[in-house]
């Protein structure tokens, strides 16, 4: 509503008067002026003082002694400043002549410009354009050099700010039928301290509400992917036991990968999602949230109704349980807008008018853009998949559900997979994607064979390898393997192979250790039965005829500690 339309009471009880326009003020203006001068020559034709004056009516005395020197000049005062030969005239003609404001006189260069589009600048503000938006095309109607602040000055002057207000201030309501629109919004709702980590991180709330009843629905997520959307919708429409005509949000990348103010490019997986559910997914153009105002207000609504849960963490579930509790009193207020209770009308008018839901939930997939690799894969949730090797280097798009991978490229199918699951395979590649030498490693293959020579073992185990599914590096092992036959027998390999698949090692450097000990341990066996007879038990020393004892030994060297040279001579000799 304009300003001169407001007539509500201001806030001390007394009723808020229409503000004067740019004319009335100049005029109140004039007029309190020419009471003042009046007032003033009064007093000096009474005999008043320049002091008395302006004690009394709280004026300066300059302006008191420039209106005595004008009240001379037309007589109404004497020389003397006596009262004069010309009466007063009676009230409201003025006493002197309005001076002229210099200021109004002087134009600058920039109006002067803007005086040549006065008719453009008009019918632009009329039409309801915003100042901002008007003084930003002036260069293209050849109007350059005036500033933002020059030009308010210039519309102010012209009384042009009041054009079009009514247009700009009203936002046209879009009016939904019953099930015809789901409208979608993220917020923020607050940061999270991680208790496990310690790191923050941040909760989203993926919210909706329904065009006619506005009934609000809320979920708590952690992110806002493809794959989160998708959840959080299904749960959505669970929740309200159908599915609407339409679904109108924005355009991030987990809806539209091109976002367009004329024709999206939606989310492959957002697509096949609004076929499972027969929904038409409008992506609104960007930087226009006017068409969604139904969504936009609620939510700093919806983060006031989570105040009261305090700062305290336990939990997502925790969180989204205290929100559904708050959203069932909400939906069933008494709408600000319409006047009336979101759970009735929904219940009463809009539930019956939407459309059933499937009897299959959709699978859920998941969205990647990739590049396929020199090997001819594609990496999609660290696992590879195998395309055409023409297709080496291409960016390609894969969607992945829970049974199957389909991988396009430029909107084709190349090829469809299926989804691996299981920790100890990371490639799935297709029979006519093989490279030469790995299809030469099929069942009846040169390297089974020569597997199956060497024993039942050593075969399964070059099976279990192949199934690995891990290409040249699979086959360096096989190779590895099979040339174990130049250094050991073939018995040897089988055995020592049956007991790496014993612990499930299928390693060849672990097959070779296994080879070398049993080698060690035969080594040595050999070496102990080649060993010679111990000899028999020989005599003891004093059974020796010419052998003395160690008793002697240690007499004669006890005489050599004592000095007795002579002695030990005699010995000697």
């Amino acid at each position: 509503m304009g300003r001169r339309a407001h007539t509500a009471s201001s806030g001390r009880g007394l009723p808020c008067l229409p503000s004067p326009t740019r004319e009335e003020a100049l005029v109140t203006k004039i007029s309190r002026r020419r009471m003042m001068e009046r007032k003033i020559v009064a007093m000096l034709v009474a005999g008043a003082g320049v002091n008395q004056i302006a004690g009394q009516l709280h004026v300066s005395k300059e302006r008191i002694r420039r209106l005595r020197e004008l009240s001379k000049q037309y007589r109404y005062l004497d020389d003397a400043g006596q009262r004069g030969l010309v009466p007063l005239p009676s009230y409201p003609e003025a006493l002197f002549p309005d001076t002229v404001d210099k200021r109004s006189l002087q134009v600058s260069e920039a109006h002067q410009r803007l005086a040549s589009k006065y008719a453009w600048i008009r019918d632009c503000l009329q039409a309801g354009w915003h100042f901002v938006s008007v003084w930003e095309e002036l260069p293209a109607q050849g109007i350059t050099g005036v500033s933002r602040s020059s030009f308010y000055r210039y519309i102010e002057n012209h009384q042009l700010t009041r054009l079009g207000e009514t247009y700009r201030r009203v936002v046209p309501e879009i009016v939904h039928k019953p099930g015809e629109a789901l409208l979608l919004d993220w917020g923020k709702l607050r940061d999270v301290l991680d208790p496990v980590t310690g790191k923050k991180r941040t909760l989203w709330f993926f919210a909706g509400v329904l065009g006619f009843s506005r009934l609000l629905v809320v979920r708590l997520v952690w992110k806002i992917d493809t794959e989160t959307t998708l959840r959080a919708l299904e749960s959505m429409l669970r929740e309200i036991g159908g599915v609407p005509a339409r679904l109108t949000m924005d355009n991030p990348k987990c809806v539209a990968i091109e976002a367009s103010p004329y024709e999206p490019i939606l989310n492959p997986c957002m697509e096949r999602f609004a076929a499972h559910y027969g929904v038409l997914v409008e992506a609104l153009p960007p930087g226009d949230p006017q068409k969604k105002g139904k969504i936009e207000r609620p939510v700093p609504f919806i983060r006031r109704l989570y105040e009261s849960h305090g700062e305290a963490w336990h939990g997502i579930e925790e969180s989204q349980e205290f929100l559904d509790r708050k959203l069932v009193l909400a939906n069933q207020r008494r709408h600000g807008t319409t006047l009336r209770r979101p759970q009735q009308q929904f219940a009463e008018i809009e539930a019956p008018a939407l459309k059933q839901l499937p009897a299959l939930a959709y699978d859920i997939e998941q969205y990647h853009e990739g590049t396929v690799r020199q090997d001819g894969h594609v990496r999609f949730t660290n696992k590879y998949y195998s395309v055409d090797e023409k297709h080496i280097g291409a960016e390609v798009v894969v969607l992945g559900g829970s049974k199957l991978v389909s991988i396009y490229r430029g909107g084709r199918l190349l090829e469809v997979h299926d989804r691996l699951w299981d920790p100890n395979r990371s490639k799935s590649t297709k029979p006519y994607h093989l490279k030469p030498w790995e299809r030469a490693m099929a069942d009846d293959s040169y390297y089974r064979e020569r597997a199956r020579k060497l024993g039942p073992a050593v075969e399964e185990m070059v099976l279990r390898i192949i199934r690995k599914g891990q290409g040249f590096i699979d086959t360096r092992v096989i190779f590895g393997l099979l040339s174990l036959d130049k250094s050991y027998k073939a018995a040897e390999i089988d055995t020592a192979c049956r007991q790496a698949l014993a612990t499930d090692s299928l390693s060849w450097r672990w097959v070779k250790d296994l080879l070398d000990a049993a080698r060690g341990a035969e080594a040595e066996r050999a070496l102990a039965a080649a060993a010679p007879a111990p000899s028999p038990a020989a005599k003891p020393r004093a059974a020796y005829a010419h052998v003395r004892s160690m008793a002697v030994y240690e007499e004669q060297m006890q005489l050599f500690k004592n000095g007795l040279p002579d002695d030990i001579g005699g010995w000697m000799h």
